[in-house]
């Protein structure tokens, strides 16, 4: 009877579990295939494989933004698109309306900022609302990383130039953006507001290989050049002075230096880059109703 009761408690007994299935299937083949589709019954079990060129040449007719989060996927990914847009020499920046930006096919929007980018050759233009807020400036800045370290020539509007600045400095964005915001609607009564920053530390430059950079600006954005100097960001920490061979501003509705206020800030600006001694190197230019009158500063 013992025996009995004791062949039933071993019978009612739960099966043993299943051993588990070795992963080392998931990993890279010696033949360099990357698995990446998986069957739904059987997650653990590759269905499909797909050699890695051919992986980077789909990914590669993919959206410029798709690309980008794609590069999340594996090293090689990455790697293959870091070396892709190493291949971008020239940035073009602007603040424009997206809207009408983006009326030309050319350019692809992003999908949830008010930013766009159209990508040409060895060139990439970059183009963010003029009407902005903070989200359109982390994306518009995360656009930058991609190219900063490759590019050699830079044409930009002078807001952009004043945005670089303060995304190094000590001043959150969040901050900056409200100081704006105070600057335009109270743009008729204080016309010479400031946000003071302490200098900060050493760090790497922002475009290590830039030698020419133009700057667009109107009469309305001249303070934003003249607020450079304020945020504590040394111009070195933007462009390397060694590499550089050309600075050039460029105003596009004022015929020199006829406006006290205007050549206040120039000034201002002149502090910050350290002009004294760029000799033929960085020059002022005044672009109005089609004529061009050249200065340059030694």
């Amino acid at each position: 009877m013992h025996n009995f009761f004791r062949k039933l408690s071993i019978r009612s007994g739960s099966p043993p579990a299943p051993k588990k299935k070795s992963s080392n299937n998931m990993k890279k083949t010696s033949s360099g295939l990357l698995r990446f589709i998986r069957n739904d019954n059987k997650p653990e079990e590759p269905i499909f494989d797909m050699p890695l060129p051919l992986m980077l040449l789909i990914i590669d007719q993919m959206p410029f933004f798709e690309q980008i989060r794609l590069a999340r996927l594996c090293k090689e990914v990455k790697e293959h698109l870091e070396a892709k847009y190493s291949r971008i020499r020239k940035l073009e920046l602007r603040k424009r309306d997206i809207d009408e930006t983006c009326a030309d096919e050319s350019f692809e929007r992003h999908g949830k900022a008010y930013v766009a980018i159209r990508l040409e050759e060895d060139t990439a233009c970059l183009v963010i609302d003029d009407a902005w807020v903070v989200a359109d400036f982390y994306v518009f800045l995360g656009m930058l990383e991609v190219f900063r370290d490759s590019v050699e020539t830079v044409e930009m509007d002078a807001p952009i130039a004043e945005l670089i600045v303060i995304s190094m400095s000590n001043i959150s964005l969040e901050r900056w953006y409200a100081f704006q915001c105070i600057l335009k609607a109270f743009n008729d009564v204080y016309e010479d507001l400031h946000l003071d920053s302490g200098f900060i530390a050493d760090r790497d430059t922002f475009w290590p290989k830039c030698s020419d950079i133009v700057i667009h600006a109107t009469k309305a954005q001249a303070a934003a050049l003249g607020r450079i100097l304020d945020y504590g960001v040394k111009s070195g920490y933007v462009f390397d002075r060694r590499t550089m061979d050309h600075l050039r501003l460029e105003f596009e509705d004022l015929e020199g230096f006829d406006d006290k206020a205007i050549n206040k800030q120039i000034y201002y600006f002149r502090c910050w880059t350290g002009s004294l001694g760029w000799d033929h190197r960085y020059e002022i230019v005044f672009n109005q109703n089609n004529s061009t009158k050249q200065e340059c500063h030694v």
